[in-house]
């Protein structure tokens, strides 16, 4: 007689996500962001301005962090081999760019290699170029997922990420749309920390994976 065929696993039967994880680690960094700020008031700007301040340090070892991740979580077979290895490769270009401040170097100088930057979408590729990869790489991460709480993160972390490209390519977009409001002061300075915290949140989501059993 042939075989029934086996119904898949129900969503009720995947391991339980690690549940501490997300609220421990977001925690520690809202945390470290409002000592930065705290220790250099009142000038509490510089806490996430420079490309040397606080808030860019943590950025980079939240990169450096969820690289190594997306390795574990790939060895230990918590995400498909492909999806896993793309992962790190994105999150470890993204930390390079963050130490060493690639894009903006091609930015501000890539007139001199190319006529091309005469256009504004090209000196903007890279911004516009990590919003489009990065959604790609999230919805393939999002079928990986299997708890809708865990997805929450994820596409959270997504949202503020955008938002801090919106802020950073306002001045760009204001020429071309006069009707634009002014970009708040405060909003341009909190641009690396809204990095920050987009970053906590794809690692917190990477991190609530349960193993495969």
């Amino acid at each position: 007689m042939p075989s029934e065929p086996v119904p898949a696993p129900s969503r009720s039967a995947l391991p339980p996500p690690h549940r501490w994880v997300a609220s421990a680690l977001l925690g520690a960094v809202l945390g470290y962001l409002l000592l930065a700020a705290w220790l250099f008031a009142p000038g509490w700007e510089r806490a996430f301005r420079s490309d040397h301040s606080p808030a860019a340090w943590l950025s980079s070892a939240l990169l450096l962090a969820l690289c190594t991740t997306a390795l574990r979580l790939t060895a230990e077979r918590c995400l498909p081999w492909r999806l896993g290895v793309c992962l790190a490769l994105a999150f470890a270009v993204l930390a390079v760019d963050e130490q060493f401040m690639l894009h903006e170097l091609w930015k501000f100088r890539c007139h001199e290699w190319t006529d091309a930057c005469r256009w504004a979408a090209v000196r903007e590729a890279p911004m516009l170029a990590v919003a489009v990869v990065g959604g790609a790489m999230l919805a393939w991460l999002h079928r990986a997922m299997g708890h809708g709480s865990t997805r929450c993160l994820l596409w959270a972390g997504f949202a503020v990420g955008l938002a801090a490209i919106a802020v950073d390519q306002w001045p760009a977009l204001q020429p071309h749309g006069p009707w634009l409001p002014a970009l708040p002061q405060w909003l341009a300075v909190l641009e690396e920390a809204l990095e920050v915290v987009a970053e906590a949140l794809v690692l917190a989501a990477l991190l609530r994976q349960p193993g495969a059993r």
